[in-house]
């Protein structure tokens, strides 16, 4: 995991990144690699998974027909994680070829903000689309907006899970500045999703020993190439009886996060960061 501790909180080109999860992967030693992405219903996020499918998915994956393979998928508002959604996942790629060994199985959540150039600097969520200016991400933007579409109203139990109000923190100028508020409740609900995800894997029993890596990410769609920020990598080793978990990465408290640029690229650290 060391090895992808540099991405973290560091605007980095999806290429890189995705780049940097095949080698991990490939170094881990398993008899067989799956993956399972997790991305927002947006149109803006097609290129990031389009690019994890070329530098990890197409390289590393097994066939499912001949010349052809693929990552499982979950795509919702706010990229939301369904709960049960990676045991299934987890099944599908215990393939022949670990009876002997174990698998190792990526999974990728990318929550997304938009970024602009404003005059008070780079100013977050909003995209020009289509020839209008609209929310990127629209869900994540309903939160603030007292959207009670479902997706919205689930993400909103989420944000204040724990017995924190991360939604008003995030509201609250005093801790975070407006011009930031969409790239880092992105972070929040990535991270958050990430969490959900590890429960999720503490409380089933693999079809076959696995090597979990959840990666939570945030896109940032920028007029030109994408980019994205690694917000944490949690590594699950499920081989044994019981499961082994580490984490490295930002949190979740908006109020720990400090934000800067160097030239375009954003870099975001967090008062408290978590390494366990």
């Amino acid at each position: 995991m060391d090895s992808l501790d540099a991405l973290i909180g560091v605007e980095t080109p999806l290429e890189v990144v995705s780049a940097a999860l095949r080698t991990f992967a490939e170094g881990v030693g398993a008899a067989a690699v799956g993956a399972y992405q997790v991305c927002c219903s947006d149109e803006s996020e097609c290129i990031c998974s389009g690019v994890l499918d070329r530098e990890f998915v197409f390289p590393l994956l097994p066939d499912l027909k001949p010349g052809c393979c693929g990552a499982f998928h979950t795509v919702t508002l706010g990229a939301r994680y369904e709960w049960g959604a990676v045991r299934v996942a987890e099944e599908h790629f215990a393939t022949p070829e670990v009876r002997d060994g174990f698998k190792f199985l990526l999974v990728k959540i990318n929550a997304h903000a938009a970024v602009e150039r404003a005059a008070e600097g780079w100013r977050y969520g909003w995209l020009q689309r289509y020839g209008n200016e609209s929310a990127c991400c629209g869900a994540l933007a309903g939160l603030f907006e007292g959207s009670l579409l479902p997706a919205i109203v689930e993400l909103r139990e989420l944000f204040a899970s724990g017995g924190l109000d991360r939604l008003s923190l995030l509201a609250d100028p005093r801790w975070v500045e407006p011009r930031y508020r969409a790239l880092l409740a992105a972070v929040v609900s990535t991270h958050l999703q990430g969490m959900r995800v590890v429960r999720d894997i503490q409380e089933f029993v693999p079809a076959s020993p696995t090597v979990f890596l959840v990666v939570p990410c945030v896109t940032i769609n920028r007029p030109g190439a994408d980019a994205e920020i690694v917000v944490g990598q949690y590594g699950i080793d499920r081989t044994g009886a019981k499961a082994e978990v580490r984490y490295a990465g930002l949190g979740n408290d908006p109020t720990a996060y400090r934000v800067r640029h160097d030239g375009d690229r954003v870099i975001i650290t967090d008062e408290r960061w978590a390494k366990r």
